[in-house]
């Protein structure tokens, strides 16, 4: 009988897939572990921080806002403008016996910021029972006419703010040609209009410029030059460039014609020539 023949084939070993499945295993659950760790350290230092905040919260509330000894006993309430007493209580919603802590200067300033005569609210705590209040309030500069000859009847602050209407503004300068509408408490919305608020405040920020330079009125209707209007009736074609410097030679060259006893009618500062080119009466 012929002996059988053994199969030299080798057989693959079985535990080497086993170890490694196993060594993976092993690392995703120390993977899994290590974040549920995290997590929950991560979870346990909220619950920390909050109580904390929460209990620091509590204590300040005990030693400041709920505190009768910081009662108001003086409120010390002023405005340079027409804004009464008894209106900015109203607005601030402020009086004596409450806490000095627990008035909320946020919630007061944007209660102002509804007020279009207010340009600023100044708050102060002055320990233990004072608390002071400064209102400063929109100045008027400028009167707006629009281009068809339709009179707004607002006013204009500095930095372009439409005011209510009011009669001590019926000497200031007007500003003609505006041709969007205007609402109260807003901005007026035009880039030549603030051009014209520049020069009013260029031509206020100085004593030399504001003698020889009495503006009554610009029209911004025009595209390469403002109309501007002088109290002695002169005409000024003001570029919309270099306004500073534009105006001071302006006044200077006033002032010299007014040193020699001339008047002159047109006055062109469109032009860069060393002198101003000028129209006499």
């Amino acid at each position: 009988m012929a002996a059988r023949r053994k199969s030299r084939k080798a057989v693959k070993p079985q535990y080497v897939r086993t170890k490694a499945n196993s060594r993976r295993n092993n690392a995703s659950s120390a993977f899994f572990k290590r974040m549920l760790t995290v997590l929950l350290l991560v979870v346990a230092l909220g619950g920390i921080f909050f109580g904390l905040h929460k209990g620091m919260d509590y204590i300040g509330t005990l030693l400041f806002a709920g505190n009768p000894a910081f009662e108001i006993q003086h409120l010390i309430i002023t405005s340079d403008g027409r804004l009464t007493e008894e209106k900015i209580r109203e607005y601030t919603g402020l009086s004596e016996g409450q806490n000095l802590f627990a008035t909320d200067f946020e919630t007061i300033e944007e209660n102002f910021a509804q007020v279009s005569d207010v340009e600023s609210v100044y708050l102060e705590r002055q320990l233990p029972h004072t608390l002071i209040v400064k209102v400063k309030e929109r100045v008027p500069v400028a009167c707006i006419i629009g281009k068809e000859k339709r009179v707004y009847p607002f006013v204009v602050d500095r930095f372009g703010y439409v005011l209510p209407p009011r009669q001590s503004a019926k000497n200031l300068p007007v500003i003609k040609g505006l041709e969007n509408e205007l609402r109260l408490g807003e901005e007026a919305g035009n880039p030549d209009v603030e051009i014209a608020l520049e020069i009013l405040a260029i031509c206020e920020s100085t004593d030399y410029l504001r003698k020889y330079i009495r503006i009554t009125s610009m029209d911004i209707k025009y595209s390469d030059f403002i109309d501007m209007r002088l109290e002695d009736g002169a005409r000024v074609r003001m570029p919309r460039f270099s306004l500073r410097k534009k105006l001071q030679n302006l006044a200077s060259a006033i002032k010299i014609a007014q040193d020699r006893g001339e008047r002159y009618r047109e006055w062109d500062l469109t032009l860069d020539s060393p002198r101003i080119p000028a129209k006499p009466y």
